[in-house]
């Protein structure tokens, strides 16, 4: 699964730098085909998730589970390195203005190709996740995570454009999500309500932050 996500972070990565794709264009490309790919390898559900892994991935302190401090933790770990490291100034740099990145020095092929690669191995860890949640193998769980992703960000403050976003704003506008779905399940709402109020948010936040950006470029 690793190795699998990896190669398909590299794919994604040198289909952008290389081959002239946008970087949504690629994305959906390689998501569609990975989708019939692993329909006619399960095309049901079928197979179970050992117990003993499942258990260990659902560990908890109490009332909290494990993976949750691991991924909090981890946000918090990238959102430093985003910061204050090397790597994260080049990826901030290069979504910002690649010529300019690339005339004080910043391998911008490398970096480009090294954050698809990156979270590539994020969304490894999320599949995990998953497994464990439902365990048994099937082919579309992960389907309506495609947009509900995009959401998450574009909440969390990233800016579609590139140059701006943050790790914990990402958890943060999933934690958002999750509370909209908990909302409309608490008031006995048809599952309809949770797109609608999910695609107003990020109507909204995209056009805060795109009207927030041309005000600091006039600037």
């Amino acid at each position: 699964m690793l190795a699998a996500s990896l190669l398909v972070g590299l794919l994604n990565g040198s289909m952008v730098r290389f081959l002239g794709f946008t970087s949504i264009a690629a994305t959906l490309t390689t998501y569609i085909a990975l989708q019939g790919a692993s329909l006619l390898l399960r095309p049901q559900q079928g197979g179970f998730i050992k117990t003993d892994v499942t258990n260990v991935i659902q560990t908890t302190v109490g009332i909290v589970p494990v993976a949750f401090l691991v991924a909090v933790a981890l946000g918090l770990v990238l959102e430093w390195c985003l910061r204050r490291t090397r790597w994260g100034l080049n990826i901030r740099a290069v979504g910002s203005r690649e010529q300019a990145a690339h005339r004080v020095g910043v391998r911008v092929d490398r970096s480009v190709i090294g954050a698809y690669v990156a979270c590539s191995a994020l969304t490894f860890l999320g599949g995990v996740m998953l497994m464990a949640q439902i365990g048994v193998g099937s082919a579309t769980q992960g389907v309506s995570y495609t947009l509900t992703s995009i959401t998450a960000v574009v909440l969390g403050g990233a800016s579609l454009l590139g140059g701006r976003g943050s790790f914990i704003g990402a958890m943060l506008g999933a934690l958002l999500i999750q509370q909209v779905i908990n909302a409309t399940t608490f008031l006995e709402l048809s599952q309809a309500w949770q797109y609608w109020l999910t695609g107003l948010l990020t109507l909204v936040a995209a056009a805060i932050y795109t009207q927030a950006r041309s005000r600091e470029s006039r600037l």
